[in-house]
């Protein structure tokens, strides 16, 4: 699978994979979006292990890298 063409101007981004493309018109929107991305990915991880005793800190360690993420939210707001 060949790598993605990513074209950085100072009004956007452009990242091309194949016959996907996809614009960012600031840089702080991927990383807003790579950040809710990885607060649903945590939590609904996170959830899952909780259901096994044997996987719960696993699960609860989870839980805390998203709340730490979500907390992120209005500082990554601010410069978006």
């Amino acid at each position: 699978m060949p790598r993605p063409k990513v074209k950085h101007t100072e009004e956007y981004l452009d990242i091309k994979a194949g016959r996907f493309r996809i614009y960012f018109y600031k840089r702080y929107k991927l990383i807003t979006t790579v950040n809710d991305l990885l607060i649903g990915l945590f939590f609904g991880v996170g959830s899952v292990l909780n259901l096994f005793t044997v996987t719960s800190i696993y699960g609860k360690s989870l839980y805390i890298c998203g709340s730490v993420l979500l907390g992120s939210r209005p500082i990554l707001r601010n410069y978006a």
